[in-house]
């Protein structure tokens, strides 16, 4: 390279730095560059000590943390799965601002953005973000904070997320993700027992319907009451009935606060060894998943620590069954029908 020509290419090149410093000197008040890297809820870390309640809301996550003995639990008293708020600190408080992203209201739902009290349908939860309020002991809102859709381009193990004030249009491509379960029940041990089905002996249940009785003799399931009827009984429906406590989990829980009369829905399991469970619906004209409360008792010495297990579980609670366990609380006698295939 010549001497002029290696002269014009320094020229160049200078040229193209000082635009650059230039244009980045004019963007300065641009909040991609001011604020690239600064955490998005400023002073969290300082003011936790001051949010006594968090809000959580979203299509299948609504949950109220509050704060006892500088911990949080669930409004209903129910115990979290270990480490399940930590993460949610922590998670809110690493947050970083990646990028400013669109002003434009119209493009929310593409972002997982819209506010979720908005969302009036029962079955779609497309376009609705997920909101988090903290609130002081007073009652007044620190901040309130719309999270929508991940990001896993952004470096870091957490990826990053689309994030907005709900307040605001402005959205916000942040560094890191906020950890927490995605429904309500995985925020609790929400399998409350497990019994195998040789253990089961005789399921009674009595609604506005009747009386129904299953029994399992030697390992084969049969309808003892009513003790005829004029079809054929579908086996599956039997199965399902002592299915019910194979596994029973929860998928909301709420404390429970009314006394009920004795005369709801009620299922009762009598398994080996002296366990009783019952199951009751309190909510018995009341279509899809139902309430119940759950009871159980003893009466053999064999049985009485998994009984007082899952009345330390059980007492004082409310829970969200699934369709199944609740369809089977408002059983009919033609439900049990063979069905033409």
């Amino acid at each position: 390279m010549t001497k002029i020509k290696f002269v014009n290419t320094s020229i160049v090149t200078l040229t193209f730095v000082i635009l650059a410093i230039i244009s980045i000197n004019l963007n300065s008040n641009n909040h991609v560059f001011e604020d690239r890297g600064s955490l998005f809820l400023k002073d969290f870390t300082k003011n936790i000590n001051k949010i006594d309640n968090i809000s959580i809301s979203s299509f299948e996550n609504n949950i109220n943390l509050v704060k006892k003995d500088n911990i949080y639990i669930s409004e209903s008293g129910y115990p979290l799965k270990k480490g399940m708020w930590e993460n949610l600190i922590t998670s809110l408080s690493l947050l970083r601002i990646e990028e400013l992203k669109t002003k434009d209201s119209q493009r929310h739902a593409d972002l997982n953005l819209l506010l979720p009290e908005r969302n009036k349908s029962k079955e779609e939860d497309e376009g609705y973000g997920t909101k988090i309020t903290l609130k002081k002991q007073d009652g007044t809102i620190y901040s309130s904070i719309l999270f929508g859709k991940v990001d896993r381009t952004v470096g870091g193990l957490s990826g990053g997320q689309f994030a907005r004030f709900p307040e605001e249009n402005q959205s916000y491509l942040l560094k890191g993700a906020i950890r927490m379960p995605t429904t309500k029940s995985d925020w609790f041990e929400s399998l409350i027992f497990t019994i195998k089905n040789d253990q089961f002996m005789k399921a009674t249940l009595n609604n506005k319907n009747g009386t129904f009785e299953v029994e399992n003799k030697d390992n084969q399931l049969s309808l003892i009451v009513p003790k005829s009827l004029n079809f054929k009984i579908d086996e599956t429906q039997l199965s399902d009935i002592r299915d019910v406590i194979s596994s029973f989990y929860f998928y909301d829980i709420k404390k429970s606060l009314k006394k009920y009369s004795d005369n709801l829905p009620t299922i009762t399991y009598e398994i080996k060894d002296g366990l009783v469970i019952s199951i009751t619906s309190v909510e018995p004209d009341k279509d899809g998943e139902s309430w119940v409360t759950i009871k159980v008792k003893s009466t053999d010495k064999k049985s009485e620590k998994l009984a007082k297990d899952i009345r330390n579980k059980t007492e004082g609670f409310e829970f969200l069954a699934n369709i199944i366990t609740s369809d089977i609380l408002r059983l009919k006698p033609e439900d049990l029908a063979l069905k033409d295939k």
